[in-house]
């Protein structure tokens, strides 16, 4: 009796996969021993040639003068690449938990960079700094100082040396004591990684709840100047209203741009459609301030701190969305650097409201219908808004940006973005949060370039055309939690390293979400329903993947070129529905989302059959001995044997499943219940189980 059924295409591809299991256990078995790797040992490279792991560029690139890193290259025996590790703690601190050895192999050799003639010492803040270049010492054989008062972004820096008495030297002049590799391999060191990121999250939200609170403080001023009574229109009330008073704007509909040259808070009756999900505020009902330019620039210009704008509606903007002179700069490869000219482009177009070198913004129960940006933010203008709305263009190509940040801190919370280009948009605005908000229709919902130490959490994101959430150009320390993204593109797609990725709910897109950010935590995510759940796509995996949620997803997940992806902490793995079926009892078998056979198991039961077959066990026993067996590949040593958030996949496949938000209680989990602000008027949040 045939085990699959013909007809189907994919039962095809299963019993191409039986034969493919048996030829491959036999080329496995006729070479697995053929060359002895320890032969011959290699030589240092380059290392902008190898694969960089620890602190990533951004950050190196903000550090001050002449302040560096000692870095370390390691060539492993089933990695076809070399390794880079930026400090010697971050090479440490990879060797503690086993996983590198299982995914790249043992270490052939590992070569420290060392500063016996490059004038070794620190900056004026206390970093280490050092001049020229230096040499390659096998890690063995090399001097290193500790706990003197050099130091790196993260804390300490182990300083090498060829030379003993070099060392003696460097702990002479800057403290610490001299040892050899025995003792600093066996160091514990304060690693900033991505569970320090976890910790800072709720940190994060409570942060973001006091920039709320002083913005509100900030504007309630009292009465100055009262528009149509005092003052005929808005801009000359302003100009007649003095520092840290309020100027009254009644309903009606005002035809004039605005601009604000003083600390005033700018009150109107209402902006008439509320905040992101509830109908909040003065803007109830018909009682509605309406501020309409004439079609050409930006229709509120800012140019003062501490300015507020409350309880109206815009309309009028022009529709540059950049300036056209930076623009075709940014085509010319000798006109200056990408990211300057992005900013000069992006920074530089129409919007509702527009901030230049204003900080202390607060927005709030404000809407904006744009041809261009809704709000922009320029030069340090930092700001808060509450209960924006933005409509943007139909056709993304024709519009521009809800939100803008160039250089800008924002705090988003409770606020919608419908259509245009992205929805928030923010270019090196570290430290941002971005809440409780909704994003349909943008090309992004949020996108942040050169953005690090940002919170995106607890968001809602419907029919993106690229992704939902995605993260560019090597941030640090960014934590996107609580999100839920659906009928997209791709669910999350971050870049950067040290990013924490926890407790979203990722449903109906064409992928759930990429693991492309580097030292990373990927944990609690439900993945349910995508074309693909998860591809891997770093070369070098450095980051950890587990207690995540895939079910019913076309794939389950699948990787590029590059070592095995060992997807699990210890004895903690992912849920994939279907590992468990068969014979064996849960979790007593590796789950590989990326094998022919394993990958189908939630599709094909009968598969099964193919995976206890004697050829699949053979194969299983000689996978992690031969380096082809383990390209683009993804091994579960431990799947889970029931979901981890059982409440969250029904809540967006059961009977009463609905598009509204589901939201991982990743606060709670992390000690910090009782910090939420104002909840918003949605969907119960699910409960997380299963938290660390």
């Amino acid at each position: 009796m045939a085990v699959f059924d013909p007809a189907t295409a994919r039962s095809r591809r299963l019993r191409l996969a039986v034969v493919a299991v048996v030829a491959l256990a036999a080329v496995a078995t006729a070479g697995a021993f053929a060359a002895d790797p320890s032969e011959s040992v290699p030589e240092p490279v380059r290392f902008d040639d190898a694969v960089e792991l620890g602190l990533s560029s951004e950050t190196d690139a903000l550090m001050a003068g002449d302040a560096t890193l000692p870095r370390v290259q390691v060539f492993y025996s089933q990695l076809q690449y070399v390794v880079g590790y930026n400090g010697v703690a971050s090479f440490v601190d990879s060797r503690r938990d086993g996983r590198t050895e299982r995914q790249f192999g043992y270490p052939l050799v590992a070569y420290v960079e060392t500063f016996d003639h490059r004038d070794p010492g620190t900056t004026e803040s206390g970093l280490f700094s050092a001049t020229g270049a230096g040499g390659w010492t096998p890690v063995g054989e090399a001097r290193y100082v500790v706990g003197s008062d050099a130091e790196g972004p993260s804390g300490e820096v182990v300083v090498p040396f060829r030379d003993g008495e070099a060392a003696a030297a460097f702990a002479d002049d800057h403290g610490g004591s001299v040892v050899g590799w025995e003792a600093v391999r066996t160091r514990s060191f304060d690693v900033d990684s991505a569970a320090t990121v976890r910790s800072l999250a709720p940190e994060r939200w409570r942060a973001a709840n006091e920039r709320l609170a002083a913005a509100e403080r900030r504007a309630d001023r009292p009465v100055s100047v009262v528009v149509g009574e005092d003052a005929p229109t808005i801009d000359a009330a302003v100009a007649a209203a003095p520092p840290n008073t309020t100027v009254r704007v009644p309903p009606g509909t005002y035809d004039e741009t605005v601009t604000v040259n003083r600390s005033v808070t700018i009150a109107g009756a209402g902006s008439g459609r509320g905040g992101a999900e509830t109908n909040r505020g003065p803007g109830n009902g018909t009682e509605t301030t309406r501020v309409v330019g004439n079609g050409t620039g930006s229709v509120i210009t800012v140019r003062a701190p501490d300015v507020a704008l409350t309880g109206m509606r815009i309309a009028g903007t022009g529709n540059r969305t950049r300036d056209p002179d930076a623009a075709r700069e940014s085509r010319d490869p000798e006109g200056g650097t990408w990211d300057t000219n992005i900013q000069l482009g992006y920074g530089h177009g129409d919007a509702g409201v527009k901030a230049v070198g204003a900080p202390g913004l607060v927005v709030d129960d404000v809407a904006v219908d744009t041809d261009a940006s809704g709000l922009l933010l320029r030069e340090g203008s930092h700001a808060t808004a509450t209960g924006l709305l933005v409509d943007g263009t139909d056709e993304w190509q024709e519009g521009f940006m809800g939100v803008t940040g160039m250089e800008s801190r924002v705090t988003v919370t409770d606020s919608r973005f419908e259509g245009g280009r992205d929805g928030i948009y923010l270019h090196r605005a570290d430290g941002s949060v971005v809440r409780n908000s909704t994003f349909v229709d943008n090309r992004y919902g949020t996108h942040l370039m050169y953005t690090g130490d940002a919170l995106v959490a607890d968001n809602a994101f419907r029919n993106e055309l690229f992704a939902g959430i995605t993260v560019m150009t090597r941030p640090a320390g960014n934590a996107i939690v609580g999100n839920d993204v659906r009928n997209s593109s791709a669910g999350i797609q971050a870049s950067g390293t040290r990013t924490y990725i926890g407790y979203n709910t990722v449903v109906g897109n064409d992928l759930g979400f990429s693991t492309s950010a580097r030292g990373s935590l990927y944990e609690h995510n439900v993945v349910v329903d995508n074309g693909l759940g998860a591809r891997a796509t770093t070369v070098v995996p450095s980051s950890r993947i587990v207690a995540n949620d895939f079910v019913g997803n076309d794939d389950h997940a699948d990787a590029g070129a590059g070592a095995l992806r060992v997807w699990a902490d210890g004895d903690r793995g992912n849920y994939w529905e279907g590992a468990n079926v068969g014979p064996r009892a849960a979790g007593d078998r590796a789950y590989r989302p990326t094998s022919p056979v394993d990958g189908a198991l939630h599709r094909h039961p009968s598969a099964v059959a193919v995976r206890e077959s004697p050829a699949a066990r053979l194969l299983d026993r000689l996978r992690g001995t031969v380096p082809g067996a383990r390209s683009g590949s993804i091994m579960d040593p431990v799947p889970a044997a029931a979901p981890y958030h059982p409440d969250r996949i029904d809540a967006v496949t059961g009977a009463n499943a609905d598009d509204g938000p589901v939201r991982g209680d990743w606060r709670s989990a992390h000690g910090a219940a009782g910090n939420a602000s104002v909840t918003p008027s949605v969907r119960p949040t699910a409960t997380a189980e299963g938290a660390e």
